[in-house]
C-alpha cells in the first residue's frame, strides 16, 4: 500500500495486524466483484473501522441505524458486496453484527469508487439522487418502484453523471451536433409532461448543488423518466 496522506504511518501503527489483514481480503474480493480498483487510503479507511467493530461490539455497545433504507436502491452493488464483507466479518470474529453496518460498508465502498472522492462527495451523492426520486413522486403523485431493471438503470445513469459533475473541474461546451438536436427537439415535443419535470429537476439540481445539465444528458434522462413512467411507478 502506498499512503497518500500525511500521517498516515500513525494510522498504520493505530490499527492492528489482523484487521489490516481482513480489510485487504474484503478490498481484494470487493474488487473483483466492481471490477474497480481501491487505494491504500480505502484499506485503512476500512481497517480502522473493522477494529472499531471489533472493540465496541464485545463491549456490547450499541450503534443505531442512520442510514436511508434507499442505500439498497442508490448503491445495489455495493450493497451486495457490503452484505458479503459483514457475514464475513461475523464468522471472522464471532460477532453479531447489526444490520446497520451494512450501511457503513455501502458508503465505504460507493467512497472507494468515487474519483477524488470524500465522504463529504458521497452523502452529496445520496442526497441529490434521493432528491430527484422526490421530485418525480412528487410531480407525478406516484410511487417510483425500486425493484424494477428500469429504476435501476435511471439511477445508475443519473449516478454517474453526478459522480462526473461533482469531480469535474473543466467549463461545460455548448457544442452539439445538428442532427442530434432536430432528435432532441423533436423528443421534447412528444413528452411535454415528462419535460416538466425534467426541467424541474434540473432548477433544483442547480440550486442546491450548482449541478448544470447539458442536452444530452436531458435527452437520456427524458428516456429513462419516460420508460419508468409507463413501467415503473404505483399510483399512490
Amino acid at each position: 500500500m502506498v499512503p497518500e496522506q500525511d500521517g498516515v504511518r500513525e494510522l498504520i501503527e493505530d490499527i492492528d495486524d489482523k484487521s489490516l489483514q481482513i480489510a485487504e481480503e474484503i478490498a481484494v474480493h470487493a474488487e473483483e466483484f466492481l471490477d474497480k480498483e481501491f487505494t491504500g487510503n480505502f484499506i485503512l479507511s476500512l481497517a480502522g473501522h473493522i477494529q472499531f467493530l471489533e472493540e465496541k461490539y464485545r463491549d456490547y455497545i450499541e450503534i443505531p441505524e442512520p442510514f436511508h433504507y434507499e442505500l439498497k436502491y442508490l448503491y445495489p452493488t455495493e450493497y451486495r458486496i457490503a452484505e458479503w464483507a459483514i457475514n464475513y466479518l461475523q464468522e471472522e470474529f464471532e460477532l453479531a453484527l447489526p444490520s446497520a453496518e451494512v450501511s457503513f460498508f455501502t458508503l465505504h465502498f460507493v467512497n472507494g469508487l468515487v474519483e477524488n472522492g470524500s465522504l463529504k462527495n458521497v452523502v452529496e451523492l445520496s442526497d441529490i439522487l434521493n432528491e430527484t426520486i422526490e421530485i418525480i413522486e412528487k410531480e407525478t403523485n406516484e410511487v417510483m418502484d425500486r425493484e424494477t431493471i428500469t429504476f435501476s438503470r435511471f439511477i445508475i445513469h443519473l449516478r454517474y453523471f453526478v459522480i462526473r459533475n461533482l469531480a469535474s473541474t473543466s467549463k461545460r461546451s455548448d457544442s452539439q451536433n445538428t442532427d442530434f438536436k432536430k432528435i432532441y427537439d423533436l423528443t421534447f415535443e412528444m413528452y411535454p409532461r415528462e419535460k416538466q419535470i425534467i426541467d424541474k429537476i434540473k432548477e433544483q439540481l442547480y440550486i442546491d448543488h450548482n449541478i448544470e445539465f447539458e442536452n444530452f444528458e436531458d435527452f437520456y434522462l427524458l428516456l429513462h423518466l419516460v420508460r419508468i413512467m409507463n413501467n415503473g411507478v404505483e399510483s399512490r
